[in-house]
């Protein structure tokens, strides 16, 4: 009877140990969004994710001679890697054309079109803790 509860209790230590062991990591999400100035009159719009203060994705906007008019791009080389509600960011980096997509600031707001129109404020954003 004593073998029993010792084969009990050391199956249920296995378990719990595998069981806490193949969880996932408990990692935080933000999302960074700033503007910059660059030569006088221009501005960089700059959308960063961070997964646990590491850098995990970003997106790059500028207008380099504060024309309205997107000058440059830079993002990810593949879609995906985003925060749950957050992936309409590749979207918006696909769509934009160089030299024809416009970036303006009304009211706080960031707004970028090219036939779509996006909109989101400067700020940090926390997401979905995950794990």
């Amino acid at each position: 009877m004593k073998k029993w509860f010792i084969i009990l209790g050391l199956t249920t230590f296995a378990t719990l140990i595998i069981l806490t062991g193949c969880s996932e990591k408990t990692y935080n999400q933000t999302i960074n969004i700033t503007i910059d100035t660059i030569n006088l009159t221009g501005r960089v719009a700059k959308i960063e994710y961070y997964r646990d203060r590491e850098l995990t994705n970003s997106i790059n906007i500028i207008d380099g001679d504060g024309d309205s008019i997107i000058d440059g791009k830079s993002g990810p080389s593949v879609d995906g890697n985003w925060p749950k509600g957050w992936e309409w960011f590749d979207d918006m980096h696909n769509e934009i054309i160089v030299g024809y997509s416009t970036i303006t600031m009304v009211e706080g707001k960031v707004r970028i079109q090219n036939g779509t129109s996006y909109e989101f404020m400067p700020g940090k954003y926390e997401c979905e803790n995950i794990g």
